[in-house]
């Protein structure tokens, strides 16, 4: 097998990877570094190409509100909203190091909105008490991710794009090398070096409904199980209303314009799945849906996610109309606090003829974004459905991005412990730009106190019945059925036992080759361990729906419980899947 060597390799290219392969090469420039991305550079990697209405990088500034020691109220907003199920050590690093992360990017020149008096524009996003969101407008991840393309072009930093990983070598509990597929030749290489950082991202695209970039599929989570690492948090996923197509979350200002909500028919179908006091309550319900767009079980909006899931599991498709009221609003039905937020705005917001002048009003960037991809919301529908959005757990990590594993570290979204159930809206930025120079930096410094590995790595020889393609489908069918949006213990017992069957049988190299049959294969160990997590986990917390029934408007949830403020640890044992229940780092006695 062909073998290359470097000091410090970064896998992935989006976000994460791109701010750690900097951080390493400014901490120690003499150093070699090398990134390998799964796709070109600008091409794959969610910070790339992911967008919304207002696409929020989370910031406390020194002028955010409560300016006395602001970052701890950011710190615990990561905490508590995240359901005391992460780390509170990871969530202070990630407030305290905010600002500076903000600098760096407008140091590179990333255009963040500004008030009138040169400040950063800060508003309200969903699971925050103050406003720390700054922006720069739909591509707001899109315009950091060109940012720090340009200042990663400008270093001495090998490149190697087309690069699958898909297994560490490990001696001693230390990770030593990196196997990888080309996935344009199929031809199977070896990366060794002191030290690695793991930026492969979240593995959406297990999932038929997603805003995922087409490689996604979990490769890094998959390859750090194997060679023994943590993985927490699997069960959370965040679960939001996105188009089907674009990759756009149609999230805050979409949904505080209250448009109607409606299938291929022009009809208003929520009433039907909803309860009579969810009913009456649809205008506030629908409003709020701004603030609370992820589902999630400690939000009262989440009977608007199940009743478009339910539609759509009906075989009809859903849209959001801007161009009438819905038939329950009218401005007198507006409850009073959001008469009082329409203030932010304009008093009279309420009193504009459509949604889509509302919508205008609050948000026009997004309705220009949209015209510019052919969809004008003053004439026809956008399309919706729930997608699978964030992942907010992944590989274990400390403080200094280590994994439980020497030699590894871990950033953005395949880094597991910083959030938990929920997330503040913005944080998965900032995430990628805090822990992506956290781990580029420490990775750095351990390369310099290592000595490379050298040694022969043999070919995989993979059999198995089963053809990859065949697999693949039925991995996809047994997770996005079972392990979606609405979750039943047996429904998980059944789909882990049909995949148990499917790893005995073991998939085969089909048609399309070596890389998809290894990329498979990582699907298969994510999807056990996701099942696995959302199996343990007897209740339901944040975008983890457990159901005892299901059949709207009855709806009755396996509730959430104290016991349950624990974090699910999954690591492979003599190739066993065994788990810990853990407590979280919490937060000293004085920050509560």
């Amino acid at each position: 097998m062909k073998k290359l060597f470097t000091d410090v390799a970064i896998i992935g290219g989006g976000g994460a990877g791109l701010r750690a392969a900097i951080a390493a090469k400014e901490k120690i420039p003499s150093l070699k570094v090398m990134l390998l991305s799964k796709k070109p550079l600008g091409v794959g990697g969610t910070t790339a190409i992911a967008c919304s209405d207002r696409m929020a990088f989370h910031a406390t500034l020194p002028y955010t509100l409560l300016e006395k020691d602001n970052w701890r109220h950011h710190a615990m907003d990561i905490y508590r909203i995240g359901g005391e199920v992460s780390d509170y050590n990871l969530a202070e690093i990630l407030a305290k190091e905010s600002a500076d992360a903000l600098e760096y990017l407008l140091s590179l020149s990333v255009p963040f909105a500004r008030t009138k008096d040169g400040k950063i524009d800060q508003f309200l996003t969903d699971g925050s008490i103050y406003p720390r969101a700054c922006y720069v407008g739909p591509e707001t991840a899109v315009e950091i991710h060109r940012a720090l393309l340009r200042r990663f072009k400008s270093l001495d930093i090998d490149l190697h794009e087309n690069a699958m990983l898909y297994d560490f070598i490990v001696k001693e509990n230390r990770v030593v090398a990196a196997k990888f597929v080309n996935t344009t030749t199929d031809e199977p290489f070896c990366v060794f070096a002191k030290s690695f950082v793991l930026a492969t991202g979240g593995a959406g695209r297990l999932f038929k409904r997603n805003v995922f970039p087409s490689e996604m599929m979990g490769d890094g989570y998959a390859a750090a199980l194997r060679a023994g690492a943590e993985l927490v948090n699997l069960e959370f996923m965040q679960i939001g209303i996105c188009h089907p197509h674009i990759l756009f979350a149609s999230s805050g200002s979409m949904f505080r314009s209250l448009p109607r909500v409606v299938d291929e028919n022009g009809e208003e179908f929520l009433t039907k799945y909803l309860s009579p006091d969810d009913v009456n309550r649809l205008t506030e319900l629908q409003f709020k849906k701004g603030a609370h767009w992820p589902v999630s079980y400690e939000s009262p909006t989440k009977v608007i996610d199940l009743a478009v899931y339910a539609h759509l599991e009906k075989g009809h498709r859903v849209f959001l109309d801007f161009t009438k009221n819905p038939s329950y609003f009218s401005p007198e039905s507006v409850p009073e606090e959001i008469l009082k937020w329409s203030e932010k705005v304009d008093t009279k917001l309420f009193a504009l003829p459509t949604p889509y002048e509302r919508l205008l009003k609050i948000n026009p960037a997004v309705v220009e974004w949209l015209r510019e991809r052919h969809i004008d919301l003053s004439k026809e529908p956008l399309e919706v459905q729930n997608a699978l959005q964030h992942f907010q757990g992944g590989v274990k990590i400390n403080e200094r991005a280590q994994t439980s594993l020497k030699g590894l570290y871990a950033a953005g979204e395949c880094a597991g412990g910083q959030h938990g159930a929920n997330r503040p809206g913005g944080n998965s930025l900032l995430d990628t730009q805090v822990f992506g120079k956290i781990a580029g930096e420490n990775a750095a410094l351990e390369a310099q106190n290592t000595h490379i590995s050298d040694f022969q790595v043999e070919e995989e020889r993979i059999t198995g019945q089963i053809p990859a393609t065949e697999a693949r489908n039925r991995i996809m069918e047994l997770v996005s059925r079972h392990g979606f949006l609405v979750r039943f213990d047996d429904e998980l017992r059944k789909a882990l036992d049909e995949l148990e069957r499917l790893e005995a049988k073991g998939i085969a190299k089909d048609e399309k080759g070596l890389a998809f049959l290894l990329e498979t294969r990582n699907m298969l160990a994510v999807a056990r361990a996701i099942l696995t997590a959302e199996l343990i986990r007897s209740e339901s917390r944040g975008p983890h729906l457990k159901f005892e029934t299901f059949n709207p408007p009855v709806m009755k949830f396996v509730p959430r419980k104290d016991e349950w403020n624990k974090y699910i640890v999954l690591r492979l044992v003599d190739g066993q899947l065994k788990h810990e229940i853990r407590e979280p780092v919490r937060p000293r006695e004085e920050e509560r």
